[in-house]
């Protein structure tokens, strides 16, 4: 439907665009220059080579850039650079590939990785034992969420826990006894405790029915912190191990903030857990005073990463390092940080794109497979155009995905992603989403207002706007959507709520939705969107992380002044997905369309006076006339 300028995830390139355009408004431009030149050549050749290497390729051919890797974004802040002595083990990783969820053992320091559930799929949420050779996880191998055990050597699988609708988060015990993991067995999601094998199975927090989740079991074996929305923000509270009935539960975090993910340091002395509580969801380190204590408090809690959105805190068993996932928008690495805070974070690098989750061993384990990188869920075909057109593919018609108006049709070269997807869902859900949408393809002639951009990628054939609600034939609201913050930009997952509410298909819903109704957004909180809406119960399917899989990637919300999403609706975009193959804007319009054809569309100087600016021409790969020369600074 709408669909404002796309913000980019960050490159020097693009930092550099901004500082030459407004020097070069200044009419500073032989200092400007000077500056720019410098930075290019002493700070940034390396980070910047793939980006000038892919528009080099780009521009000797539009179709040589359809073999392009994806590049990889090197942040600033995250340099790889760790000082010795070496992390000791192995980092445990739950971690997507080629669309199937695994578990993977992790040299930090070779950086070499390897599957430890090979055959099972899929398998999330690692713990692995103190002896280090047992391995529990959650897994939907027999149709629903539950835990199971298996060794390290890859023999041995059992079952834990059967006909409780949704297990997950397994923890061992200290002395390897017993299990401690989060269920949703008696409608909301609570803490448990059972056996090793799976017997006498507890649970602590059924006076509460805000959900209770992801425990974390303290070194001396006494107690469990875990996640709990008793207050209406996410907080961390502790209870005893061995309660075993009407177990009172202290609240640790006490604060407005949302504080979640808690795992003790070695010596039982300290939390690490992730916080909002500066502005931007960061790992802390808290000491926790009076542990022998009935009601023990977090104390000096400080942060300890500083790259917009952090998550999964994992301690090494020398309790020196912190391992935790960096999450972007397009990518959610591993990375390591001394845990005081000190020094710069290292990549864990040649693994996965997409981790969700880290645990740490002592133990140097094996694995049972070798990591492969791909993609298995569809296989693009694109559809070749005659050499006459002047350009190489050709636009598809979608029969299966219907517009109330406008053109059913995509690019060719991104249809069979599209059509996976939509199966995939249904699958997923139980019920056709996509069957209607709000946009596909946009004319190249068509003309925008401030709620969307004349050089959309709907013009292209390669973004899709779904439905902006959905409800069941009851009427019963299915659509969901949670605020995320990141790196200065917000964006927005989207969840659907399951056909089936039996645990077979999706899982709890762990987050707050966002409420974008009238009330919320202009009495409750005037000025800032909306607000929070209490966690919904039921079980749903996280649409964003699907569509990703696919190649088809979220839009940050638009916040300029002609259009701020907390003002105006339209500017949220939680709709809108594209799939750019990290191709500019104009050598995307260059597959489906001749010169000939964008000739009018893609005119630097008309663009300019209708009001865009310098270097949003230049990042859309706009061709520039002779005046615009000062641009070829950033580009060949």
């Amino acid at each position: 439907m709408f669909d404002a300028c796309p913000k980019l995830e960050y490159n020097p390139l693009q930092f550099l665009a901004r500082i030459f355009s407004l020097v070069t408004r200044l009419r500073f431009f032989q200092l400007g220059f000077a500056i720019i030149a410098f930075a290019l050549l002493a700070f940034t050749p390396a980070l910047a080579a793939p980006v000038i290497a892919s528009r080099v390729a780009a521009k000797q051919s539009p179709i040589s850039t359809l073999e392009i890797a994806s590049s990889q974004t090197t942040f600033l802040a995250m340099t790889p650079g760790i000082s010795t002595p070496a992390p000791p083990g192995r980092l445990i990783v739950s971690a997507e590939n080629g669309g199937a969820w695994n578990i993977f053992a992790v040299d930090p320091n070779q950086h070499t990785w390897r599957k430890l559930a090979a055959n099972i799929a899929p398998a999330r949420d690692p713990a692995i034992s103190p002896d280090g050779r047992t391995l529990a996880f959650r897994s939907k191998r027999d149709g629903t969420w539950d835990i199971y055990t298996l060794s390290t050597a890859g023999n041995n699988l059992a079952r834990l826990t059967r006909g409780m609708i949704y297990s997950g988060a397994p923890v061992w015990s200290p002395d390897g006894k017993r299990i401690a993991f989060e269920s949703y067995a008696r409608g909301d999601l609570d803490v448990w405790v059972m056996n090793a094998d799976g017997t006498q199975a507890i649970d602590l927090t059924d006076s509460e029915k805000a959900h209770d989740y992801a425990p974390a079991w303290s070194p001396d074996g006494k107690w469990l912190a875990f996640v709990s929305w008793r207050t209406g923000t996410k907080q961390i509270f502790i209870v005893a191990a061995d309660c075993k009935s009407a177990c009172k539960a202290t609240n640790l975090s006490q604060n407005k903030s949302d504080d979640h993910e808690p795992t003790w340091s070695p010596d039982g002395t300290k939390l690490a857990f992730v916080s909002d509580r500066d502005g931007q969801r960061a790992i802390y380190v808290a000491e926790v005073e009076g542990r022998n204590a009935i009601a023990p408090q977090l104390k000096n809690a400080r942060r300890v990463t500083f790259s917009g959105w952090d998550d999964s805190p994992a301690w090494s068993p020398d309790g020196k390092w912190i391992a935790f996932v960096s999450v972007r928008p397009t990518r959610q690495p591993i990375y390591i940080v001394a845990a005081d805070g000190s020094g710069i974070p290292r990549l864990v690098e040649n693994g996965p794109t997409f981790a969700t989750s880290v645990t740490w061993s002592a133990a140097g384990i094996a694995g049972a497979g070798e990591y492969a990188n791909g993609n298995a869920l569809y296989k693009e075909q694109p559809d070749l155009a005659p050499a006459s057109t002047g350009h190489p593919y050709e636009l598809r018609r979608i029969t299966t995905i219907r517009l109330n108006s406008g053109l059913s049709k995509v690019s060719g070269r991104v249809a069979d992603s599209l059509l996976a997807l939509q199966t995939r869902i249904k699958q997923e859900v139980g019920y056709d989403f996509l069957a209607i949408v709000s946009d596909l393809l946009r004319p190249v002639e068509y003309k925008c207002d401030n709620t969307c951009d004349t050089l959309s990628w709907h013009k292209s054939g390669r973004a899709v706007d779904t439905r902006l609600d959905y409800s069941d034939a009851r009427g019963i609201g299915g659509l969901e959507v949670v605020r995320e913050d990141q790196l200065g930009e917000t964006y927005w997952r989207m969840y659907l709520k399951t056909a089936a509410q039996d645990g077979t298909q999706g899982e709890p819903l762990k987050d707050a939705p966002w409420d974008f109704s009238y009330r919320a957004r202009w009495i409750v909180s005037q000025g800032e969107g909306g607000t929070r809406k209490p966690v919904p119960y039921g079980f749903y399917v996280d649409y964003t992380e699907l569509a990703r899989q696919y190649g088809w990637e979220r839009i940050s919300s638009a916040d300029s002044e002609d259009l701020d999403w907390k003002t105006n609706k339209l500017g949220a975009e939680y709709w809108h997905y594209q799939k750019t193959q990290n191709l500019t804007w104009y050598l995307a319009m260059r597959e489906v369309y001749s010169e000939a054809e964008l000739k009018a569309l893609a005119d630097w100087n008309a663009l300019a006076r209708a009001g865009y600016g310098s270097y949003v021409l230049f990042l859309k790969d706009i061709p520039m006339p002779p005046a615009a020369w000062r641009w070829n600074v950033l580009g060949p």
